[in-house]
């Protein structure tokens, strides 16, 4: 009974974590990496807790192939480090079994977020906020940027309510 409680506790201060990310990564555009540590070191005390088994061995499997594609993305310049992080962080906690729902939903999720994210910075908001930005060679790069953050938040999200219909 107590291990069940814990458990609920390490999913809900999962949830809460990507919700401090997804609420960092909006107001600007950054995710602490402290956020994407605390989801990591969260998952040890779900694999120990958890009424059902988990593959804490696969989960790691597949988060080092999210970290590793991350990687690549980061260095093409596709990706944000913090997302990235967090990406691989939440991926532990999707496993094998959830892994692709988790990637397609965040997938379609940053999608809607980056066409809502570039049509505002075109037509409410055309100038970039100088208050985000250090110079107006980062103003500029900032009109391109979407908080993919909130994407993530919203697949772990989806997990969560995965976990706690099961």
């Amino acid at each position: 009974m107590a291990s069940a409680f814990v458990d609920q506790i390490a999913i809900v201060a999962f949830l809460g974590l990507l919700a401090w990310a997804a609420l960092s990564d909006f107001r600007t555009y950054l995710i602490p990496n402290s956020v994407s540590l605390g989801v990591a070191v969260l998952y040890p005390a779900h694999v120990l807790a958890s009424a059902a088994p988990v593959d804490w061995a696969g989960a790691l499997v597949v988060a080092g192939c999210v970290l590793l594609v991350g990687f690549i993305m980061f260095a093409m310049r596709l990706a944000g480090g913090g997302d990235v992080k967090l990406l691989a962080a939440a991926s532990l906690w999707a496993g094998p079994a959830q892994i692709l729902p988790f990637v397609l939903l965040t997938t379609l999720a940053g999608g809607l977020l980056a066409a809502m994210t570039l049509n505002y910075l075109r037509y409410v908001r055309p100038w970039p906020s100088n208050a985000l930005a250090a110079d107006e060679s980062a103003a500029l790069k900032l009109r391109g940027t979407v908080p993919y953050g909130i994407a993530i938040a919203l697949g772990g999200l989806w997990l969560v309510v995965q976990m706690f219909a099961h």
